[in-house]
């Protein structure tokens, strides 16, 4: 439930940037590495919002695996211990 309620209210604070988002109608250039690029501002701060979501994202996925597999390697020496005794 507790994952549900986060998901959802992520969701929320997503679509109200977007909206946000939406309101800015201007030309920006935007300046990266290879190349130069026209964009509204709207959608260049969708696109960052959404590669920032993205990386957290991936850094949480991250996290959790590495503690599922410190859990798993704990279960497996609990059992062992468990059959020694």
């Amino acid at each position: 439930m507790k994952g549900i309620l986060t998901f959802l209210i992520i969701l929320a604070l997503l679509f109200i940037a977007f909206v946000i988002g939406s309101q800015n109608e201007a030309q920006v250039t935007v300046n990266y590495l290879i190349a130069q690029a026209n964009l509204r501002l709207s959608t260049l701060i969708a696109i960052t919002l959404s590669i920032g979501v993205g990386i957290g994202i991936l850094i949480m996925l991250l996290s959790w695996l590495k503690l599922r597999v410190q859990l798993m390697s704990a279960e497996s020496k609990i059992q062992r211990l468990e059959q020694e005794h």
